[in-house]
């Protein structure tokens, strides 16, 4: 795409969403930054001087949106798998999976993804004979919608070689059912299957990622990599970060301090999972599940290590982030960087804690005097939330506590907005609607709320308030136009905008013209 070096920009339906809620009909780029933004007047001299001009029509033009909790690597497999997101039953499963197999390289694995039993008419998981029905003789993966959980078939299960007794893995009779959780996905599954990859197939796959997310309005994304879903995808990504197609946030998803500042980053963690998920029951509780009153779910480190963990980072002047789905393990995390932030003061640190779905009001009162973001994914809400499902896992008490978007804005717990892209897609237009239409009406956010979530609060959270999130003079050129406005839509079509042009830096791709 090519570089807008100057242009003018007119008939703008503007929100610069700055600090004064600047409403805007022209701006003006240059060398991909805003040069200037006002009426008609501010970018009349530059016409005059001969610089091109685009007419946006009445357009919505917007800062371009961020997604501050997304994974690239494994965006990228979902990209390049078989969506079974559209099955209805487990007889679907099996044709798409006989699909893949027959359409599929012989060499190459089957992989399934977006996989989510509840929305399956037998609402069970498939298991490893399902599988084989369909891939006799090529290794077959299937990853759950939570990518906590995946289904694996024989072939698979003799190429990874899994010890007997993995924790995580489902048996019957003494024999692995293919089903596989946490903890062993992470510890082995994952892993092995991710060092399978070669670096080129990763990079390429990498490049396509970005561009479907640009094609969604995005700018820039928080790229959560390494660690055991994706080893050795934090240098890889760090190395090439700028011949990627928009601006990458790198986030090394493990807890190794010497390697995360020997790659030069300033930040550690992501889905540096404390506790599982919630769709899995595998998500740390402080009271047990309502319908398994012998389960708490499960916390995957020690206090110990959490404490010792987040003291070493935040002394190291690193900005933490940890994966923490409900109470139990918001507490383990948030305790951790109380203890942190109270030994080593640092008045600007803004650690966060990745999804918090389901805090206490107390947490939210202590998040708020320590400083620490919630990072939210909306769009959970339309994508995995079964309502009535999960009133029976967690009671009507918890359930009025979920994605607490009002009380966390009312008791100034800083938040930003994002997909955990391949969890839901890259949507932030479903996530500012989610959020505009939360199932709980006391907990809603306005518009202008919901759509800071994925651009100015989003550049806090990255500490890029003074180069993106508002469009304003000497910030990049970072700006999506939309077929509509989502301040003046209607709630329940927010999500239907369809996205006209996304310019990263400057850089036009244009949708619809």
């Amino acid at each position: 795409m090519p570089t807008e070096n100057r242009c003018c920009f007119v008939n703008v339906n503007g929100y610069a969403l700055d600090g004064e809620n600047a409403r805007f009909s022209a701006l003006a780029i240059k060398d991909g930054r805003i040069a200037t933004v006002g009426g008609p007047e501010a970018v009349a001299p530059l016409i005059a001087s001969g610089w091109p001009v685009r007419d946006i029509g009445g357009r919505t033009m917007l800062p371009g949106f961020i997604d501050t909790h997304q994974h690239l690597g494994l965006t990228a497999q979902v990209l390049g798998g078989l969506d079974l997101s559209v099955a209805k039953n487990l007889g679907d499963v099996r044709a798409i999976l006989a699909e893949g197999y027959a359409a599929g390289d012989p060499g190459h694995w089957v992989l399934g993804c977006r996989l989510n039993e509840l929305e399956l008419a037998e609402r069970r998981l498939p298991l490893r004979g399902d599988l084989d029905a369909a891939c006799p003789d090529r290794p077959a993966m299937l990853v759950h919608a939570s990518w906590h959980l995946c289904v694996l078939n024989s072939k698979a299960l003799e190429l990874l070689e899994l010890p007997p007794f993995l924790p995580g893995m489902d048996l019957d009779g003494g024999a692995p059912t293919g089903v596989i959780r946490d903890p062993g996905t992470l510890t082995h599954v994952f892993p092995k299957a991710s060092r399978l990859t070669p670096d080129e197939v990763k990079l390429e796959r990498f490049r396509a990622a970005c561009l479907a997310a640009i094609r969604q309005g995005i700018t820039t994304l928080h790229c959560l990599e390494g660690g055991d879903f994706g080893p050795g995808d934090t240098p890889l990504a760090a190395k090439n970060r700028q011949t990627l197609p928009l601006n990458a946030i790198i986030w090394n998803q493990v807890m190794d301090i010497p390697e995360t500042l020997a790659l030069g980053l300033p930040r550690i963690g992501g889905c540096i999972c404390a506790d599982g998920a919630m769709s899995a029951r595998t998500a740390a509780l402080l009271e047990p599940y309502s319908d398994d009153p012998n389960n708490r779910g499960a916390l995957n480190y020690t206090q110990e290590q959490m404490d010792e963990f987040v003291l070493a980072a935040h002394k190291a002047g690193l900005q933490v982030a940890v994966h923490c789905e409900t109470d139990g393990a918001i507490e383990q995390v948030l305790s951790a960087m109380e203890k942190a932030i109270a030994a080593a003061p640092r008045a600007d640190h803004r650690h966060r804690i990745e999804h918090c779905e389901i805090p206490t009001l107390d947490q939210l009162d202590r998040m708020a005097r320590a400083g620490v973001i919630a990072a939210m994914q909306p769009s959970f809400f339309p994508f995995l939330v079964d309502w009535d499902d999960y009133v029976s896992r967690f009671g009507e008490d918890r359930m009025a506590r979920i994605h607490p978007y009002r009380t966390m804005a009312n008791k100034g717990v800083r938040m930003c907005g994002g997909s955990d892209c391949p969890i839901t897609p890259y949507t932030p237009l479903t996530g500012i609607q989610a959020a505009v239409l939360h199932p709980i009406a006391s907990e809603r956010l306005t518009p202008e709320e919901a759509v800071r979530l994925f651009t100015s609060d989003a550049a806090f959270a990255g500490f890029e308030e003074d180069e993106r999130g508002t469009i304003e003079p000497g910030k990049a050129a970072d700006l999506v136009v939309l077929m509509g406005d989502p301040f003046t839509a209607a709630p329940d079509a927010i999500a239907r905008i369809a996205v006209a042009e996304t310019y990263c830096a400057g850089v036009r791709h244009a949708f619809e013209d």
